[in-house]
């Protein structure tokens, strides 16, 4: 485990702390200093001099001073994660988001919950930094993770996670894979035609965990290069699949495949948030109704307060040429984003969903389609993406 700074007086929960991590407590140290309240960048700037990949504030440290060291490191240093050691409210934990804290962790808190938090926090850590020198050049190659987004249902996410990744599995050099985390009710297998024999829910009974062979097993193929893991088959296994799942999952399938789809649930679950983690793509979709703009202006909101700024945002309107009182320009003044892709009303797109086979195939001249393969070329370098004219779908 990477290195555990604890600024706090609180020598009992030092204790408990490094009995929460057992053989890896020699990488967890104290910070103690009046610095905290006199200045926070100092505070901040002192600690981080120690690389600590995770730094927990508290207990026995004012919320305000605790918030404002966390901001600061967030400003400074945001490859570093902070999580506050604070009883948790509302009110806290929204102050808490703002200033970049990454969890709130009660004092009374047990072993396994002192653990299970700093691992995961790690991990993100991990990510963050992997991320921050991917940015600056150093490594280029890494997969594309696109987490498609929709406030609520029947905005037509499914028909276009389904066609993007048989367009993308279509046009890129690597394998594509297609997450379905509606874990409820995903359809994924109907629209692209496929009779799985193992599901995400079938995954996350796996005894000892996920793992790279039993994640091949569990992912239906499509062809030679697309692979699929299918929702569960009922909305009580759904409830049964955590957030470690899929973060495992992510985390096996960024070393096999270049692009990974994840067809998310409506609003924002624990697993949807999981996804989030891993991102490099948000897709934001929606129609032109008004509920649909509100509900999702409120999803960005949330995922700002988050903290999830470092994801490529794209935005995509559905039905675009639906003529209800919006246009499509005032969807996007009112979400905040500029469109990237708009979707027409096609009737070959509910007739392909229902016989299994995505519009990109049954009906590439459709302008349904050629929006979906528009949409897979933004996430492919220059060299990878097809002449404007070109026709490559067939079957």
């Amino acid at each position: 485990m990477s290195t555990v700074l604890l600024a706090t007086s609180s020598l009992a929960f030092e204790q408990r702390t490094r009995r929460a991590l057992g053989s890896t407590n020699g990488d967890l140290s104290r910070y103690d200093s009046e610095v905290m309240y006199l200045d926070a960048l100092a505070a901040a700037k002192d600690m981080a001099s120690r690389n600590p990949h995770v730094i927990l504030i508290g207990p026995n440290v004012a919320v305000d001073a605790a918030l404002g060291v966390a901001q600061a490191l967030d400003e400074e240093h945001p490859e570093i994660e902070v999580v506050l050691i604070a009883d948790p409210t509302p009110d806290l934990w929204q102050a808490a988001l703002r200033s970049g804290v990454r969890d709130v962790l009660t004092p009374e808190a047990g072993d396994d919950e002192i653990r299970q938090v700093i691992d995961r926090v790690t991990e993100a850590a991990q990510r963050r930094l992997h991320n921050l020198v991917a940015d600056s050049g150093v490594d280029t190659k890494k997969a594309k993770v696109i987490c498609v987004v929709a406030p609520k249902g029947g905005t037509g996410k499914t028909a276009f996670t389904t066609n993007l990744s048989v367009a993308l599995a279509a046009l890129a050099e690597d394998k594509v894979a297609l997450i379905d985390l509606d874990l409820q009710f995903g359809d994924v297998q109907s629209g692209l035609g496929l009779e799985p024999e193992h599901t995400i829910g079938d995954l996350a009974k796996v005894q000892g965990g996920v793992t790279a062979t039993a994640l091949k097993v569990f992912m239906t193929p499509r062809g030679d290069k697309l692979h699929v893991l299918c929702a569960p088959d009922t909305p009580a296994e759904g409830e049964e699949v955590r957030d470690i799942t899929v973060e495992k999952v992510l985390r096996l399938l960024k070393d096999d495949f270049s692009h990974i789809v994840v067809d998310t649930s409506a609003g924002l679950t624990e697993a949807t948030l999981a996804a989030m983690e891993y991102a490099t793509d948000f897709v934001f979709m929606c129609d032109l109704s008004v509920s649909s703009l509100q509900s999702l202006r409120k999803v960005i909101d949330a995922i700002d307060m988050l903290g999830f700024d470092q994801p490529r945002r794209h935005f995509v309107v559905n039905r675009s040429d639906a003529k209800v009182g919006i246009t499509p320009a005032e969807a996007a003044e009112l979400v905040g984003l500029e469109i990237d892709v708009e979707v027409p009303y096609s009737r070959a797109v509910a007739l392909s969903m229902n016989h299994g086979q995505p519009v990109v195939e049954a009906a590439p001249k459709s302008p349904a389609a050629r929006s979906y393969v528009s949409a897979a070329q933004l996430f492919l370098p220059e060299p990878e993406r097809p002449a404007k004219r070109s026709f490559f779908f067939r079957r």
